[in-house]
Protein backbone atom coordinates (compact mmCIF):
# COMPACT_ATOMS: atom_id res chain seq x y z
CA UNK A 1 0.00 0.00 0.00
CA UNK A 2 1.43 3.43 -0.91
CA UNK A 3 1.42 6.61 1.82
CA UNK A 4 1.26 9.70 0.67
CA UNK A 5 4.34 11.86 1.19
CA UNK A 6 3.96 14.43 3.77
CA UNK A 7 4.75 18.25 2.90
CA UNK A 8 7.81 19.43 5.25
CA UNK A 9 6.77 23.01 6.70
CA UNK A 10 9.92 24.88 8.05
CA UNK A 11 8.66 25.24 12.23
CA UNK A 12 8.92 29.17 11.39
CA UNK A 13 6.29 29.18 9.04
CA UNK A 14 2.51 28.81 9.42
CA UNK A 15 -0.35 27.66 7.22
CA UNK A 16 -1.63 30.65 4.89
CA UNK A 17 -4.12 31.85 2.58
CA UNK A 18 -5.37 30.40 -0.35
CA UNK A 19 -3.46 32.31 -3.62
CA UNK A 20 -5.79 30.82 -6.50
CA UNK A 21 -5.56 27.49 -6.29
CA UNK A 22 -2.14 27.07 -4.55
CA UNK A 23 -1.74 27.37 -0.46
CA UNK A 24 1.05 30.14 0.44
CA UNK A 25 2.96 29.69 3.04
CA UNK A 26 3.19 33.13 5.55
CA UNK A 27 6.72 33.54 7.88
CA UNK A 28 6.08 34.10 11.38
CA UNK A 29 9.93 35.50 11.72
CA UNK A 30 11.14 37.95 14.29
CA UNK A 31 13.88 40.39 14.66
CA UNK A 32 17.47 39.26 15.20
CA UNK A 33 19.56 40.73 17.68
CA UNK A 34 22.97 42.33 16.54
CA UNK A 35 25.01 39.29 18.02
CA UNK A 36 22.59 37.03 16.04
CA UNK A 37 22.88 39.22 12.61
CA UNK A 38 26.89 39.17 13.21
CA UNK A 39 26.69 35.29 14.10
CA UNK A 40 25.00 34.84 10.63
CA UNK A 41 27.33 37.19 8.75
CA UNK A 42 29.90 34.77 10.16
CA UNK A 43 28.18 31.36 8.63
CA UNK A 44 27.95 32.86 5.25
CA UNK A 45 31.56 33.53 4.93
CA UNK A 46 32.61 30.51 6.25
CA UNK A 47 29.95 28.36 4.71
CA UNK A 48 28.92 29.80 1.38
CA UNK A 49 30.17 28.68 -2.12
CA UNK A 50 33.47 30.71 -2.53
CA UNK A 51 31.54 32.39 -5.72
CA UNK A 52 28.50 33.24 -3.75
CA UNK A 53 29.82 34.82 -0.11
CA UNK A 54 30.00 38.42 -1.94
CA UNK A 55 26.25 37.77 -3.10
CA UNK A 56 25.03 36.96 -0.02
CA UNK A 57 26.21 39.20 2.17
CA UNK A 58 24.93 42.05 -0.46
CA UNK A 59 20.94 40.00 0.18
CA UNK A 60 21.17 40.42 3.64
CA UNK A 61 22.99 44.01 3.94
CA UNK A 62 20.27 45.58 1.53
CA UNK A 63 17.17 43.81 3.41
CA UNK A 64 18.98 45.14 6.65
CA UNK A 65 19.98 48.63 6.14
CA UNK A 66 16.73 49.49 4.05
CA UNK A 67 14.11 47.35 5.92
CA UNK A 68 13.20 45.91 1.95
CA UNK A 69 11.13 42.95 1.07
CA UNK A 70 12.40 39.82 -0.47
CA UNK A 71 10.72 40.62 -3.28
CA UNK A 72 12.05 44.47 -3.79
CA UNK A 73 15.55 42.66 -2.83
CA UNK A 74 16.11 40.24 -5.48
CA UNK A 75 14.15 42.07 -8.71
CA UNK A 76 16.77 44.91 -8.25
CA UNK A 77 18.92 45.98 -11.09
CA UNK A 78 22.43 46.65 -11.25
CA UNK A 79 21.75 50.49 -12.56
CA UNK A 80 20.24 50.89 -9.17
CA UNK A 81 23.17 50.57 -7.28
CA UNK A 82 25.97 51.20 -9.71
CA UNK A 83 27.94 54.39 -8.83
CA UNK A 84 24.88 56.25 -6.75
CA UNK A 85 24.48 56.36 -3.04
CA UNK A 86 20.83 56.35 -3.74
CA UNK A 87 17.97 54.87 -5.95
CA UNK A 88 14.43 55.38 -6.16
CA UNK A 89 12.25 52.33 -6.90
CA UNK A 90 8.73 50.69 -6.69
CA UNK A 91 8.04 48.53 -4.12
CA UNK A 92 6.50 45.23 -5.55
CA UNK A 93 3.59 44.69 -2.96
CA UNK A 94 2.35 47.98 -2.74
CA UNK A 95 2.93 49.45 -6.09
CA UNK A 96 4.02 52.78 -3.75
CA UNK A 97 7.84 54.54 -4.63
CA UNK A 98 10.81 53.84 -1.84
CA UNK A 99 13.79 55.56 -1.44
CA UNK A 100 16.87 53.41 -0.74
CA UNK A 101 20.22 54.72 0.77
CA UNK A 102 23.16 52.78 0.07
CA UNK A 103 25.71 54.25 2.75
CA UNK A 104 25.64 51.29 5.10
CA UNK A 105 26.45 48.83 2.66
CA UNK A 106 29.01 50.02 0.37
CA UNK A 107 31.42 48.34 0.84
CA UNK A 108 29.51 45.01 0.39
CA UNK A 109 27.78 46.12 -2.98
CA UNK A 110 31.46 47.39 -4.29
CA UNK A 111 33.19 44.04 -3.43
CA UNK A 112 29.90 42.34 -5.32
CA UNK A 113 30.38 44.29 -8.41
CA UNK A 114 33.62 43.79 -8.67
CA UNK A 115 32.80 39.80 -9.19
CA UNK A 116 29.56 40.04 -11.11
CA UNK A 117 29.81 39.46 -14.62
CA UNK A 118 26.73 42.10 -16.43
CA UNK A 119 26.71 43.24 -19.50
CA UNK A 120 24.43 46.57 -19.18
CA UNK A 121 22.85 48.35 -16.21
CA UNK A 122 19.66 47.07 -17.09
CA UNK A 123 20.88 43.57 -15.95
CA UNK A 124 19.78 41.84 -12.49
CA UNK A 125 21.75 42.48 -9.53
CA UNK A 126 21.14 39.28 -8.49
CA UNK A 127 20.57 36.85 -11.48
CA UNK A 128 19.24 33.81 -11.13
CA UNK A 129 16.80 31.19 -12.72
CA UNK A 130 13.26 32.41 -11.96
CA UNK A 131 12.61 35.53 -14.63
CA UNK A 132 16.04 36.44 -14.56
CA UNK A 133 16.38 37.03 -11.33
CA UNK A 134 17.27 35.29 -7.82
CA UNK A 135 14.23 34.28 -6.68
CA UNK A 136 12.17 34.70 -2.84
CA UNK A 137 12.58 31.18 -1.97
CA UNK A 138 16.34 30.44 -3.04
CA UNK A 139 16.89 33.66 -0.71
CA UNK A 140 15.13 31.88 1.95
CA UNK A 141 16.57 28.41 1.95
CA UNK A 142 19.98 30.67 1.62
CA UNK A 143 18.72 31.98 5.05
CA UNK A 144 17.62 28.71 6.52
CA UNK A 145 20.90 26.94 5.42
CA UNK A 146 23.52 29.57 6.77
CA UNK A 147 20.99 30.01 9.84
CA UNK A 148 21.50 26.35 10.46
CA UNK A 149 25.48 26.29 10.17
CA UNK A 150 25.46 29.09 13.05
CA UNK A 151 24.60 26.34 15.31
CA UNK A 152 22.41 28.29 17.48
CA UNK A 153 18.67 26.41 17.37
CA UNK A 154 16.86 29.91 17.77
CA UNK A 155 18.30 31.70 15.21
CA UNK A 156 17.47 29.11 13.03
CA UNK A 157 13.67 29.24 14.22
CA UNK A 158 13.24 32.82 13.52
CA UNK A 159 15.17 33.33 10.41
CA UNK A 160 13.23 34.36 7.81
CA UNK A 161 13.31 36.95 4.43
CA UNK A 162 10.90 39.43 6.72
CA UNK A 163 13.33 39.47 9.78
CA UNK A 164 16.15 41.79 8.68
CA UNK A 165 13.04 44.08 7.44
CA UNK A 166 11.95 43.57 11.40
CA UNK A 167 14.91 44.36 12.65
CA UNK A 168 15.14 47.40 10.42
CA UNK A 169 12.12 48.70 12.16
CA UNK A 170 12.73 47.47 15.72
CA UNK A 171 16.46 49.28 15.57
CA UNK A 172 14.52 52.37 14.78
CA UNK A 173 11.87 52.13 17.23
CA UNK A 174 14.89 51.23 19.54
CA UNK A 175 16.49 54.26 18.99
CA UNK A 176 13.52 56.70 19.71
CA UNK A 177 12.11 57.00 15.93
CA UNK A 178 8.41 57.83 15.77
CA UNK A 179 6.15 54.68 15.18
CA UNK A 180 3.96 56.70 12.83
CA UNK A 181 7.70 57.43 10.86
CA UNK A 182 8.47 53.37 10.82
CA UNK A 183 5.01 52.95 9.27
CA UNK A 184 5.59 55.35 6.70
CA UNK A 185 9.06 54.06 5.66
CA UNK A 186 7.21 50.66 5.52
CA UNK A 187 4.38 52.24 3.48
CA UNK A 188 2.34 50.77 6.23
CA UNK A 189 -1.62 51.51 5.79
CA UNK A 190 -1.63 52.64 10.06
CA UNK A 191 0.22 52.83 12.98
CA UNK A 192 -1.40 49.93 14.27
CA UNK A 193 0.06 47.62 11.54
CA UNK A 194 3.56 48.78 12.02
CA UNK A 195 3.14 47.72 15.97
CA UNK A 196 1.87 44.51 15.05
CA UNK A 197 4.27 43.62 12.64
CA UNK A 198 7.22 44.63 14.75
CA UNK A 199 6.15 43.09 17.60
CA UNK A 200 5.27 45.83 19.78
CA UNK A 201 1.42 46.22 20.07
CA UNK A 202 1.52 42.93 22.42
CA UNK A 203 4.91 43.89 24.34
CA UNK A 204 2.91 47.28 25.18
CA UNK A 205 -0.45 44.95 26.06
CA UNK A 206 1.72 42.28 28.22
CA UNK A 207 3.32 45.34 30.58
CA UNK A 208 -0.15 46.99 31.29
CA UNK A 209 -1.30 43.16 32.70
CA UNK A 210 2.27 42.44 33.85
CA UNK A 211 2.38 46.00 36.61
CA UNK A 212 -1.45 45.83 37.06
CA UNK A 213 -2.23 44.74 40.72
CA UNK A 214 -5.72 45.77 42.25
CA UNK A 215 -5.76 47.47 45.18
Amino acid sequence: MSTKKRLYVPKNKTNGQKKGKRKIWVENVKFLTLEEYDRLREAIKLYSRPELVNRNLLLIAIALNNGLRASDVVTLRVGHVLNKTKTRVIEQKTGKAKTLFWNNCLAEIIDYLNDLDYHDENDYLFPGKQNGHFSVHGFYEMLQRMARKTGDSKITAKIGTHSFRKTFGRQLYKKGVNVEIISQLFNHSSERNTRHYLGIEQEDLDKVVQNFKFE
